[in-house]
């Protein structure tokens, strides 16, 4: 038997996982490691955000794609990977070896990296990635704004932060909203007249945009690469 092990619930592997469990492979041993027991639909967070659609619309629940299947899923994430060993170390300290591995995770942000070009970026931001996180505590955020009128800063100038900063302004519209697009325009690889589109729609949201760099996080402001 040859061990295929997949890591990830990304969308090929989803697509795998529901052609496999319907036609499986003969001699073929299959282990999924996932930590997240329904995943989320990336192009769907930013519906979540703005109120479209529920969370139950946008999970992928694994168990339905496993059911019947021989293949095993483990609940974990995977920590080392040793190519020339064919070998993984999981996040509880054990082993798996590997005859063929296929790599197929969601985004992470890097935390310590990100800590180091912007200090105090832990403590005091929402980091959206993982995805299966930022949904979890983007309802408490909703309620702080029962409280008081809140100041929300985006920073990232690209599709995701873009769609982030108008789905904020749309389910929340007596917040304040900031996108931090960098050095580049937002949406600068798209072409001009798409460009156009995406500056008079911040306009129309009433989104600030400011062409900077984030330095530094505190609580309750961002320090700017100008200063």
């Amino acid at each position: 038997m040859k061990h295929l092990v997949m890591i990830g619930a990304g969308h090929a592997h989803i697509h795998m996982l529901s052609t496999l469990s319907d036609e499986p492979l003969a001699g073929v041993q299959i282990t999924l490691i996932a930590p997240y027991p329904r995943p989320i639909h990336a192009g769907m967070v930013s519906g979540v955000v703005a109120g479209h659609y529920s969370l139950d619309d946008c999970v992928i629940p694994l168990e339905s794609f496993l059911k019947g299947s021989s293949i095993t899923w483990l609940q974990r994430n995977l920590t080392k990977l040793d190519a020339n060993e064919k070998a993984v170390t999981l996040d509880d300290g054990s082993t798996l070896p590997f005859d063929v591995l296929s790599i197929n995770c969601g985004a992470v942000q890097c935390r310590q990296r990100l800590e180091q070009m912007m200090p105090g970026v832990r403590e005091h931001a929402l980091f959206v990635h993982p995805l299966e996180s930022f949904v979890a505590l983007w309802p408490k955020v909703v309620e702080l704004t029962l409280q008081k009128p809140l100041r929300f800063a985006v920073i990232g100038g690209g599709t995701a932060g873009f769609e982030l900063a108008c789905a904020v302004a749309y389910r929340l519209p007596n917040a304040s909203v900031t996108l931090l697009s960098g050095g580049s325009p937002v949406g600068g690889s798209y072409p001009a007249k798409a460009q156009a589109m995406i500056t008079q729609t911040l306009r129309n949201r009433n989104i600030t945009v400011i062409p900077e760099h984030a330095v530094a996080v505190n609580a309750g402001e961002l320090t700017l690469s100008g200063g």
